[in-house]
């Protein structure tokens, strides 16, 4: 696997990452039973996803992560069962990094910590089932639109 150039890297990050910061910061909001309108936060809430996300994507190596888990079950590289089964650690993997801040963050923010584990892990299987959807239909839709920009 071929590392890919600092500008695909960017170019697939934001159109890969702001579309998941957005649906995942509006998801926790609604899973938590707030209106969005009575969600001062959400802005800073969608900064924060998109910055973690971006991280996580540059910091850790996502594609081999992927790669790696599929080719464990005999998954062929570049096929649907590769991304269908490559997604579900990845998708653990930014439920976490970004999931668990952002609790944090608005629980601070109200000022109720001591609910952080059951707050957490309420919403960790809705939205990683809503992080595994939108990576599974954003991630080519990404790579397509980097590779496009950087030939």
């Amino acid at each position: 696997m071929q590392k890919p150039s600092a500008k695909w890297v960017i170019i697939f990050n934001i159109v890969l990452d702001l579309p998941m910061a957005i649906i995942m910061a509006v998801s926790a909001a609604l899973l938590s039973h707030q209106p969005l309108v009575l969600v001062p936060n959400l802005l800073s809430n969608i900064v924060i996803a998109f910055c973690l996300a971006f991280l996580i994507n540059v910091i850790l190596p996502i594609p081999l992560i992927s790669a790696k888990f599929a080719g464990l079950f005999g998954i062929k590289p570049h096929t649907l069962g590769e991304s269908l089964v490559g997604g579900i650690p990845v998708c653990l993997i930014f439920n976490v990094g970004i999931g668990l801040p952002l609790t944090i963050f608005n629980l601070a923010m109200a000022h109720q910590l001591q609910m952080l584990w059951p707050a957490f892990f309420g919403t960790f299987i809705p939205l990683y089932i809503i992080l595994y959807i939108v990576a599974f239909i954003m991630t080519p839709i990404a790579a397509k639109a980097a590779t496009a920009a950087c030939q």
